[in-house]
């Protein structure tokens, strides 16, 4: 069998596979990675998780083994909808709630439901690299607007969609994460993010508004989200992965009704229903009020690290090297003097001073970003953190050394 010649068209569009190098680069003892966004274990609940789930099967059986609606467990539903009120600003009841099987399950649900072929996809640039996989599968057009240290610049969105209208094309959905962005590590504040609920209800564009990092703050919590902002034309996106555990694989949606019955159509043809047993034990442990402790010990030890890489980086960076600070969640983002090559970089970091991060032309749709790389702190050890960092800095300050050596 020649499976090459089987493969459907596409799988071409969805290309990259660094995520699944991440994925394995996390499990090499050799090198300290800051490649893949991983919670660190040390959050994990383990004593309680163990409890919760033995009363889940104590209290509700086999039942805990059953298939359960589509648009998932009804006690979990409302708990969420519940807890959207004092967490982010919004009103919401258990019709407005689907939960999915992670947070890229939610994406890929809402981009099954809305997007067409040929439809024009609004990302920020740098953006989440998964997503691209997610949204290439259904053919679309990127067009990418940059971010600075504030996020999404709204004023190039908006240049954006006047163009766009004199080609006589209509964007379909505007993805952002507008709290801790993966990778920038920005937050967008008010003003920008009132002027992009603004520009999308003028425009009838519906944005995602993927949540994931949000609840992962440290000295005060982000602006109100943007489905606070406008209820009605933002498809809220969240996942309990950052703030529970990434193996329970459950997120959710909050979104119009009638969006969420389009939603649990293209559900049923995805996994029919998201597992039953990790829907109960995340009810039962957030019913108790344990996840939201577990939320302040996390923010107490994502500060910590992101004050140990922070330093590292002052302390060891080469000249011309610079990067964000971030308020929360799990990234920085850092740039260093054009001409250098962040993928050959990479390679060369990992082969000499066993230290990976990612490449920046990974979060673009167009190749940029060859002078730019992300570093996640949430996973490594704290008492690895500096090491990890005066290792990239060494990589970097090699690469300076030898562009200035060929260039003279």
């Amino acid at each position: 069998m020649d499976w090459q010649d089987t493969f459907a068209d596409r799988m071409d569009l969805i290309g990259d596979t660094a995520v699944i190098e991440l994925l394995k680069l996390a499990e090499r003892p050799d090198v300290l990675s800051f490649a893949g966004g991983l919670p660190d274990a040390a959050t994990f609940p383990m004593d309680a998780v163990k409890e919760v789930t033995a009363q889940v099967f104590d209290d509700h059986g086999s039942m805990s083994l059953q298939y359960g609606p589509t648009a998932g467990y009804t006690a979990l539903r409302e708990w969420i909808a519940e807890r959207m009120g004092p967490v982010e600003g919004v009103t919401a009841t258990v019709d407005d709630i689907i939960v999915t099987s992670g947070g890229i399950e939610a994406m890929d649900l809402i981009a099954k439901t809305l997007l067409n072929p040929g439809d024009v996809v609004i990302v920020e640039a740098p953006t989440y690299l998964t997503a691209f996989s997610v949204f290439r599968c259904y053919g679309v057009e990127f067009v990418a607007v940059d971010i600075d240290d504030e996020g999404m610049r709204v004023d190039l969105l908006e240049e954006q969609l006047v163009e766009l209208e004199r080609q006589g094309k209509h964007a379909k959905l505007i993805y952002t994460m507008p709290a801790f962005q993966n990778p920038g590590g920005v937050t967008m504040p008010l003003d920008r993010r009132r002027k992009l609920v603004e520009l999308a209800d003028r425009y009838n564009i519906p944005i995602l508004e993927d949540h994931a990092y949000a609840e992962l703050y440290f000295d005060r919590a982000p602006p109100p989200s943007l489905k606070a902002l406008n209820p009605d034309g933002v498809l809220f996106v969240s996942t309990f992965s950052k703030i529970f555990g990434p193996g329970i694989r459950l997120g959710w949606i909050d979104a119009p009704p009638a969006v969420i019955a389009q939603l649990c159509q293209a559900k049923l043809g995805s996994d029919q229903c998201s597992s039953t047993v990790a829907q109960r034990i995340v009810y039962e442990y957030g019913r108790q009020g344990l996840m939201d402790s577990q939320i302040v010990l996390s923010r107490a030890l994502y500060q910590a690290k992101r004050n140990t890489t922070l330093e590292a980086l002052t302390g060891h960076a080469p000249p011309g090297m610079t990067w964000t600070r971030p308020d929360g969640g799990f990234y920085v983002w850092l740039t260093i003097p054009e001409g250098i090559d962040s993928t050959s970089m990479l390679a060369w970091a990992v082969e000499h001073e066993k230290v990976a991060f990612v490449a920046g032309p990974s979060f673009y749709t167009d190749g940029r970003g060859t002078n730019q790389f992300r570093v996640c702190y949430s996973y490594l050890d704290q008492g690895l953190i500096e090491e990890g960092i005066s290792r990239i800095c060494r990589s970097v300050a090699h690469h300076i050394e030898r562009r200035h050596r060929v260039s003279v």
